[in-house]
């Protein structure tokens, strides 16, 4: 379920408090919003068949290529690997998205449909100055560039998936050189790999991100990772922001690109969660970079429940700095500061109309 990518690493994370998802809930103000039974049946069917097609896909050539080794291993197993590690590295370079897929597939848009997925208005005006100046231009070196740093990961990330096509439709000249930070494991699954490339993902690694940045891409990153998503609760709003530093960084060093908070309302509450051997999880996080959620969607499934999910995007951020292009640490320090405060501003400003009033954003 995770596509995105794990910023930096997850040590010194603290286990969650004991509040279990139905407590929190409880607390919480309801913001599912009303859907017929058979929207939900609908959803139900798609979210976990996708899961499970990949799924059986990736498993069904693991085991036979080990049971029939001449005949899957041969004829399936080497030709795609071969194909996807030497002759195609998209990942590596500028990704390989599909826009019309993105945006007009027909079970994505009934996803979006399912929980509402919205980007709320009005946009910054810079982002909509920038748009049109894109537009007009038509020249990539002139080309205004942004990062956008979204929070929170949540138990999965599927609105990202599902977002990529909102942004082609209301900032398309943007979106068209825009790429996603993704994990580097999803391009070694089959057919996971295809839509995260369909979908704009590229490799998460630092070098293949600097070289994104240098060829005139924007960027989407989910900053909290693996690291914020077992931390996921249901009914709270946990972002883990105070050692991710990494994404400040690279926009100060990379011409002082312009960082869009962007703050995902909703998606804590796709999954009912569980902290059960959360020790033992995050120990697999830490070392194997591997994050195993205790979660559970619409009647129990990887469909997640049907709450209206709204994302609001804050103004672009530039930070001050004396040798363009070379931060200091303190620098580093200063704007990273600078950007939790927006962070949270920009919760605050939008929690009440969005009906999550009674929560407080908890930055760890």
């Amino acid at each position: 379920k995770n596509m995105t990518s794990s910023q930096g690493s997850s040590e010194n994370i603290n286990e969650p408090s004991p509040t279990t998802s139905k407590d929190a809930s409880d607390k919480s103000k309801s913001t599912d919003h009303m859907l017929s039974l058979n929207a939900k049946i609908s959803a139900f069917f798609m979210w976990n068949c996708m899961y499970i097609v990949c799924a059986v896909v990736g498993l069904s050539l693991y085991i036979g290529s080990i049971i029939y080794p001449k005949i899957i291993g041969v004829y399936f197993v080497v030709p795609y690997l071969t194909y996807t590690f030497f002759l195609r590295r998209d990942e590596m370079k500028y990704g390989n998205p599909w826009p019309a897929f993105s945006r007009d597939f027909s079970p994505f848009r009934a996803m979006r449909s399912y929980l509402g997925l919205e980007i709320a208005s009005p946009l910054p005006e810079e982002l909509l100055k920038a748009e049109e100046r894109n537009n007009v231009s038509g020249d990539d070196s002139q080309r205004q560039q942004f990062i956008f740093a979204v929070f929170p990961h949540g138990t999965a990330s599927d609105y990202r998936i599902l977002m990529e096509g909102i942004l082609h439709s209301i900032l398309p000249n943007i979106a068209s050189k825009t790429r996603t930070l993704a994990a580097s494991i999803l391009f070694r699954l089959p057919l996971v790999r295809e839509l995260s490339l369909w979908t704009g993902c590229i490799d998460a690694r630092r070098n293949v991100a600097e070289h994104a940045l240098d060829g005139g891409h924007s960027l989407v990153i989910i900053p909290g990772g693996e690291a914020e998503q077992i931390r996921t609760t249901h009914g709270k709003e946990i972002v883990y922001l105070s050692k991710r530093k990494g994404f400040v960084k690279l926009a100060m060093r990379k011409g002082n690109v312009p960082i869009v908070p962007m703050y995902v309302f909703g998606c804590s509450d796709h999954y009912k969660t569980s902290h059960a051997l959360f020790g033992f999880r995050l120990w697999l996080v830490k070392n194997l970079g591997i994050c195993i959620a205790f979660s559970a969607g619409l009647w129990g499934s990887s469909c997640p429940l049907p709450v209206k999910t709204t994302i609001v995007m804050g103004k672009p951020i530039t930070f001050q700095m004396k040798v363009e292009g070379k931060p200091t640490d303190e620098e580093v320090q200063e704007a990273h500061k600078v950007f939790c405060t927006a962070l949270e501003s920009l919760f605050n400003e939008h929690k009440d109309r969005l009906g999550y009033g009674d929560r407080k954003l908890e930055v760890i």
